[in-house]
């Protein structure tokens, strides 16, 4: 079973607020906006647009869902070797790694 830790290395490492499938989003921009303005590193995971791999799925509804998935490129995904397991991608709309 894959367990991704939310935590502030990931989070770091996430390549998902980059996502082409969150770039018109104006609720993951103001979840991120929210996070700069406290200091950088989110708390709670469900304010939070990224690391979906350890979280589950995106809160924010106004995704584009028919974009590209870039998680092939990420470092949690290639670490945890989440190619591996179940959904293989899309976390934001496919929930957690397991």
């Amino acid at each position: 079973m894959v367990n991704v830790e939310f935590n502030a290395r990931n989070i770091e490492r996430c390549l998902c607020p980059e996502c082409p499938v969150q770039q018109s989003s104006s609720c993951v921009r103001e979840q991120l906006n929210k996070i700069q303005q406290s200091g950088g590193v989110p708390t709670d995971p469900k304010e939070s647009p990224g690391v979906y791999c350890a979280t589950g799925m995106a809160t924010c509804t106004d995704i584009d869902r028919n974009q590209p998935c870039q998680c092939g490129k990420c470092e949690v995904w290639k670490e945890y070797e989440l190619g591996k397991g179940q959904p293989g991608g899309y976390y934001c709309v496919n929930g957690e790694a397991r």
